[in-house]
């Protein structure tokens, strides 16, 4: 299945980044038993999972070419990187809208539960 890059997936990609990189960070700060190669491990694959994968895949766009040394130069090639610059923009303003309020309901929550 091939996923397109579009501003719409760029907000999702933003929101799922928040929804799941919250969550994690708060559970990894509860268990500050564990070591610092294991803390760094566990950060790293969820880095992967929320945040790289779906800023590759979501944001940026697999079927993307690399841009020449002169791209700014270039007409077409300017237009090609200001679309990806407006699905990052649309990326960032979804995870920080979407995490201010998912942050303060965990944080609700996750007091609540954890006393």
């Amino acid at each position: 299945m091939y996923v397109e890059a579009t501003s719409k997936s760029a907000a999702v990609a933003g929101a799922w980044s928040a929804f799941g990189l919250i969550p994690f960070d708060a559970w990894l700060e509860h268990h500050k038993s564990i070591s610092v190669l294991s803390y760094n491990l566990l950060f790293l694959l969820a880095a992967l999972v929320f945040f790289f994968l779906p800023a590759y895949f979501l944001v940026i766009g697999k079927g993307n070419e690399p841009f020449s040394r002169t791209w700014f130069m270039n007409r077409e090639e300017r237009a090609r990187y200001w679309v990806i610059v407006r699905r990052m923009f649309v990326w960032f303003l979804s995870a920080g809208a979407f995490g201010a309020v998912w942050s303060l309901i965990f944080s609700f929550v996750f007091n609540r539960v954890t006393g």
